[in-house]
């Protein structure tokens, strides 16, 4: 694992510490956390000792979050939030794995204002609102449409606004106190938009 690290961190170089936060004018600040270095093992009982960001992860998400005064805070996640997402995952913060933490990570997300999660790393487009916090998250699906695939619309919840299983991806636009969630196909086309008011 030490050594698989190492050379990650050798071919992908990124800031010291491999969680960032980077802000863009007065409108936006991007929120990029470590999924993987920090995780609990998979296999232990979730409750509160279990975790997918670890102590220190979890104290900087929460400092950086509360100081910035963006209008609009964008989160990407390698993995859903707010999902949902297939039963057998146990990767993420939106299935019963690491429960206790996504509802932690929900209720502080949705607390911060302007903030709105993206989804990276699932194999279909949505757009999902939580029905307990009401936090909202993007996925931004496939690059393509030969990889999609591993959801059924028939498992559409009533709270995920959109959901296409195809490739393509996702544009979000800031301006001044409008931020606008484009889900694009693989040549352009938009083929869903939100747009968002603070």
């Amino acid at each position: 694992w030490e050594q698989g690290i190492q050379v990650w961190r050798e071919q992908i170089p990124q800031s010291a510490k491999p969680y960032r936060t980077f802000r863009w004018g007065r409108n936006l600040q991007v929120w990029f956390p470590e999924g993987r270095e920090f995780r609990s093992p998979n296999t232990m009982p979730d409750g509160p000792e279990k975790t997918i960001f670890g102590a220190e992860q979890w104290k900087w998400l929460e400092e950086t979050m509360k100081e910035s005064d963006a209008t609009f805070k964008l989160f990407v996640s390698a993995t859903p939030v707010v999902g949902p997402d297939r039963k057998n995952k146990k990767d993420n913060h939106a299935n019963e794995g690491f429960a206790h933490e996504g509802k932690r990570l929900r209720a502080f997300l949705s607390a911060i204002p302007g903030c709105f999660v993206i989804n990276g790393d699932r194999h279909w487009q949505y757009h999902s609102i939580d029905p307990v916090t009401g936090l909202q998250e993007f996925g931004s699906g496939p690059a393509s449409d030969k990889h999609a695939g591993g959801w059924k619309k028939s498992s559409q919840p009533e709270w995920q606004k959109f959901l296409r299983i195809k490739g393509g991806f996702l544009s979000v636009r800031v301006e001044g106190s409008k931020a606008r969630f484009r889900h694009h196909a693989v040549d352009g086309k938009v083929v869903n938009e939100v747009v968002l008011e603070r």
